[in-house]
């Protein structure tokens, strides 16, 4: 078909679309006059009919669009200056979307938060060099890495961050503070900080370096008894390899018995959990994933990954230990694996998702709830400890570790029992 042709037909059926709205006005009087008329009201009236069909074809298109209805208005008819960029607009607008849900853990991460969550996932960044966890609405520090410019600066566990160059922290996201501290290399930051056992606030400059967090750290803990320690502190994609390691380094050194510390472990990847479990546990259960629609689906233990022997085992947690930290004490304690100790864990039964947006930024949604192998509802219930062992300030400001002193005694009593038991049976046979 010709050009000419289809510009004809657009012309006819733009002309007869005309004609089916100012037809009424014409016809209803005789009067020709009465088109111009029409065609002045024709804008008003196409909005109405686009509207119209709009409520009409869907439910859901309205928010859609009162939402562009306000970011016009406020463009055209803003009084002031707007000091927000279209994309600082559009941010804003999602995280009240994600806040309407109320749920604590679906949250909206721009290009900066991203790429703050892949560099803690990768267990590299530019900072200071300490955990930090929100408790109890104050930006608590839960230890300095050793070595790192806070730890060289005097900062202690259990300091309260009060300032961010001289910015107060109260009311923001733990996130939000988090990226306050971080910075290039070489540049300082100052922390004004609250100490139990100084009488007022005061301020630590610190000089940021690059952290490579230790996301696995090792030890003899009992030479005498071979007690290993090791400590988690995240699970991140490094991690499963960094724990095989540790856990061939203490065999090398004769291990008969480990410590597992979780505490301040604030979780991470569900896989990864997935993969040191199976290294901690001989068989069975290690976690119940419920989906959106109600459906269990269980992960077992991977006979892949158990490529060390079984050890007496405790596993220290307290109030900082979150989600794969608790699907690891959970299964261990459900599968009778070991012995919990320490106070209950933080409380995080749901996974979440990471869906990767446009221009690097990202939103975490949650996807999934979970269970410990025999069902129960980590969110309502936590992960209560075997041995409830709760620190006073006197041990904290003393640095006495009660809870790890307390794990170590388990796993030597225990050690005794199975060399007395080993004695009576060789007893037996001669």
């Amino acid at each position: 078909m010709k050009r000419t042709h289809l510009i004809a037909i657009a012309l006819l059926i733009a002309f007869s679309f005309l004609s089916g709205f100012t037809y009424q006005d014409v016809a209803s009087t005789g009067d020709i006059s009465n088109l111009m008329t029409s065609l002045k009201l024709l804008p008003a009236r196409l909005q109405m009919a686009i509207g119209a069909e709009l409520a009409d074809s869907s439910a859901d298109l309205p928010p859609v669009q009162t939402f562009w209805d306000v970011s016009s208005y406020l463009e055209a008819n803003y009084y002031g200056e707007n000091k927000q960029s279209g994309d600082a607009l559009c941010y804003a607008a999602i995280r009240g979307m994600l806040a309407a849900l109320g749920d604590r853990y679906t949250r909206f991460l721009d290009p900066e938060q991203n790429k703050q969550m892949q560099e803690d996932n990768r267990g590299d960044f530019e900072g200071i060099g300490a955990q930090l966890e929100m408790k109890q609405t104050q930006v608590t520090i839960v230890r300095p890495i050793d070595p790192s410019p806070a730890k060289d600066a005097g900062i202690r566990k259990g300091d309260i961050i009060l300032k961010v160059d001289g910015k107060p922290v109260q009311g923001l996201e733990l996130e939000e503070v988090v990226r306050l501290i971080r910075g290039p290399r070489g540049t300082k930051v100052t922390l004004t900080i609250k100490r139990s056992d100084v009488p007022e606030p005061f301020d630590v400059e610190i000089v940021r370096k690059v952290i490579t967090s230790p996301i696995v750290e090792s030890k003899m803990e009992d030479e005498s008894s071979k007690i290993g320690y090791i400590a988690l502190r995240q699970f991140n994609e490094k991690s499963d390899q960094l724990f095989d390691k540790a856990m061939t380094d203490l065999e090398s050194q004769g291990m008969r018995a480990l410590v597992l510390d979780l505490r301040g472990n604030p979780g991470g990847l569900l896989d990864v959990a997935i993969e040191i479990g199976s290294r901690l546990i001989p068989e069975g259960d290690i976690v119940v994933i419920q989906d959106k629609g109600g459906r269990l689906s269980r992960y077992g233990v991977e006979p892949s990954k158990q490529n060390h022997r079984m050890y007496p085992l405790t596993v220290l947690i307290d109030g900082s230990s979150a989600s794969a930290s608790e699907i690891i004490a959970g299964a261990i304690q459900d599968n009778k694996a070991g012995t919990l100790v320490g106070t209950d864990s933080f409380g995080k039964g749901k996974v979440q998702t990471i869906m990767s947006l446009p221009g690097g930024s990202a939103v975490v949604i949650t996807t999934a709830k979970y269970f410990t192998p025999s069902m129960r509802d980590v969110d309502k219930l936590k992960i209560h400890p075997d041995v409830v062992v709760e620190p006073s300030d006197e041990d904290i400001k003393n640095d006495v570790d009660v809870q790890l002193n307390k794990a170590v005694e388990i796993l030597r009593t225990r050690l005794g029992a199975n060399k007395a038991v080993a004695g009576n049976r060789a007893d037996e046979k001669s």
